[in-house]
């Protein structure tokens, strides 16, 4: 019998890691900088995340 999957959610990425690249980016002047930071981390991490869900 096959084991059930239970893949993870990691969406709340798409809105915690922009908004604290604007923010801790932002303090040195350039909030924009660290929102496209924060997105493209938060690409990178549900990635990863789904290709290792993908093999399980």
């Amino acid at each position: 019998m096959a084991a059930p999957r239970n893949p993870r959610s990691l969406g709340i990425l798409f809105a915690i890691l922009p908004l604290a690249g604007a923010i801790g980016v932002g303090l040195l002047g350039e909030p924009v900088i660290g929102l496209v930071g924060g997105l493209a981390l938060a690409a990178i991490i549900v990635t990863a995340f789904w290709l290792v869900d993908r093999r399980r």
